[in-house]
């Protein structure tokens, strides 16, 4: 599957690799993990209403030294899977067709386009939620979208476009 990357959650963190003694520990051999949540002060808190992440191999992609970078950008990847109790979207390398990706990844703030009322018919089949965070009134929803499929907020219905969501 080809991803563009559009926007991610708000929460990253690094995972280095095992090697207490692997000079490239933080580098090469590290992961970094993105997912939706919340951050007050220096408090970060998931509060998933759906478990997931995005990770990232870092020793595939050495020019990227800021977690910003991956924004805006197509990759290859398996697409969604199931780790234990968590959704996960690995990125891969670079795509280096850009013009068609098969999906975009997009981050979603009820600030922005509405709450999402999850109990009810709220989004299209080709839609799938990666991770999904609430906390008092407020909710942040990582999405991988197919390219025309639709989610409904309390704010009307919005489709997915090449590098948005639109409102119908």
């Amino acid at each position: 599957m080809i991803l563009r990357c559009l926007s991610f959650g708000s929460l990253w963190w690094l995972r280095p690799g095992d090697d207490q003694e692997d000079s490239q520990r933080f580098v090469a051999r590290a992961a970094l993990f993105n997912t939706t949540g919340f951050i007050h002060g220096r408090r970060t808190r998931r509060l998933w209403m759906v478990a997931g992440a995005v990770r990232i191999n870092t020793g595939m992609h050495p020019d990227s030294r800021e977690a910003e970078a991956f924004t805006g950008r197509t990759y290859e990847s398996p697409g969604l899977e199931r780790r234990g109790s968590w959704n996960r979207i690995l990125l891969g390398r670079e795509a280096m067709c850009r013009n068609n990706p098969d999906a975009i990844l997009l981050c979603i703030r009820s600030d922005r386009v509405g709450r999402i009322n999850f109990q009810g018919d709220w989004r299209s089949k080709d839609v799938d939620v990666v991770a999904a965070s609430a906390h008092r009134g407020m909710q942040e929803t990582l999405l991988l979208l197919r390219f025309g499929s639709t989610i409904q907020t309390e704010t009307g219905v919005w489709e997915a476009t090449w590098n948005n969501l639109r409102q119908r």
